[in-house]
């Protein structure tokens, strides 16, 4: 049996969504073309970057308290993707954590 998420999974996706948007557009972009001043694109990416973080750490955890099978690679694969793996092992949590023992 699984534990819930600390956090309810629709603000997990939102969290995740918003940090890879963010980070995204800030590296393809520069965003002072389009009139955005510096301060706020580094506020701007702060923000992502937290989002990003909240969701990692929130998904380690989770993989953590319901003992899922392969957890240190997930926890790798959640550091290196900044939480954006983490939506497809949202949308599969139930499979990964019914497997689990």
């Amino acid at each position: 049996m699984s534990k819930d998420l600390l956090i309810p999974r629709n603000i997990l996706y939102l969290l995740i969504i918003v940090g890879f948007v963010i980070n995204f557009l800030n590296l393809v972009l520069k965003l002072e073309d389009y009139g955005i001043s510096d301060s706020v694109g580094k506020s701007l990416v702060f923000f992502a970057m937290l989002a990003s973080f909240i969701a990692t750490a929130v998904l380690i955890i989770d993989v953590f308290v319901n003992n899922v099978d392969g957890k240190y690679l997930w926890t790798l694969v959640f550091l290196f993707s900044g939480g954006f793996l983490g939506y497809f092992y949202l949308r599969n949590r139930s499979y990964y954590t019914s497997k689990s023992k």
